[in-house]
């Protein structure tokens, strides 16, 4: 088994891996202080995941609260085992999970930091170059969803707005590397403290991309689990982007951009979840979310009340800063 073959290769003789996560790209094992991620080559290549820890190592050296990768006994980050599958170990976060449902945790402070954390990152990303894939206007789909809708009207849609993104510049200031996956699943918090992992999907995209992805979860795990605190969608907005204004220029045009990548995150789960699970043998609840996305897909449904209008008001961005 891929699993006997890799304590070895980090010294250990003893010992066993603990799943963690069989997500939907990697699998995830847990032992010690370490954290195993494998990944199938036939998802990844060598330079691909070279390139995605030097990222990380410029945000660690730039001051980011990161999970660093650590070499294995042959002083290597990444080992190939066999031929299939590449393992990377990193650091195992301090801290846990955020839960939503906890207000000593899911609260102003944190949604500060996080908004603070991500515009450190989006500022130091300017200052570290590695081949990663990049959106452009001319290959927009830099999530590679094209060939995955199967719908006519969903594949118009994401036209529409990868067309409406092409009317935006490409300045320093709303373009860069960015985390592409940036939401709480991929943050553990130690008393305040947070870390950010996961970058196996890092690229050179709009920087709105994480701010909408961060949003989006958020917002769906609050309004499922804490549906009475209506006040969720401006608590969190007022507080996640004064932090990121202290780290990184906040302007109307990201801001703008926002609604537009939370559709494009809805169709990127949609066509995910429909590729990932079991079609013929779907929960109730599986059922129940693959119709909602899809309603909310081909009406145009804003996916929350948030007037972004008012928020460009309300901080001051009325021109380009």
């Amino acid at each position: 088994m891929i699993t006997d073959r890799i304590l070895p290769l980090y010294g250990y003789t003893e010992g066993e891996l603990v799943p963690i996560n069989d997500g939907f790209h990697n699998t995830v094992y847990s032992f010690g202080n370490l954290i195993f991620r494998v990944s199938p080559s036939s998802r990844r290549n060598l330079e691909d995941i070279m390139n995605e820890l030097a990222f990380i190592k410029g945000l660690w050296e730039n001051g980011l609260p990161v999970s660093l990768p650590v070499k294995s006994l042959r002083k290597q980050l990444v080992e190939l085992i066999g031929r299939h599958h590449f393992v990377v170990a990193f650091e195992k976060a301090a801290g846990t999970s955020i839960d939503v449902t906890n207000r000593k945790v899911w609260n102003k402070e944190l949604f500060f930091q996080w908004g603070n954390v991500m515009g450190m990152m989006h500022s130091a990303g300017k200052k570290i170059k590695v081949n990663r894939p990049i959106w452009t206007v001319h290959q927009p789909d830099l999530l590679n969803l094209f060939p995955k809708i199967s719908s006519e009207t969903i594949a118009e849609k994401y036209k529409q707005l990868l067309m409406l993104l092409a009317t935006f510049p490409l300045t320093p200031n709303l373009f860069g590397l960015i985390h592409n996956d940036f939401h709480q699943g991929n943050i553990f918090v130690n008393e305040g403290r947070l870390t950010l992992f996961d970058f196996d999907d890092c690229a050179y995209h709009w920087f709105a991309y994480d701010l909408a992805a961060s949003f989006y979860h958020a917002y769906w795990q609050a309004s499922s689990y804490t549906p009475e605190n209506t006040q969720f969608s401006r608590e969190f907005w007022e507080h996640f982007l004064r932090g990121y204004q202290q780290a990184h220029t906040l302007s109307k045009e990201l801001i703008q951009q926002i609604p537009i990548f939370l559709k494009i995150r809805e169709i990127f789960l949609y066509t995910l979840f429909l590729e990932k699970w079991d079609l013929e043998n779907l929960l109730d609840w599986q059922a129940y979310t693959l119709t909602k996305l899809k309603n909310n897909i081909e009406s145009g449904k804003p996916y929350s009340d948030v007037n972004f209008t008012e928020m460009i008001d309300s901080f001051g961005l009325g021109t380009i800063k």
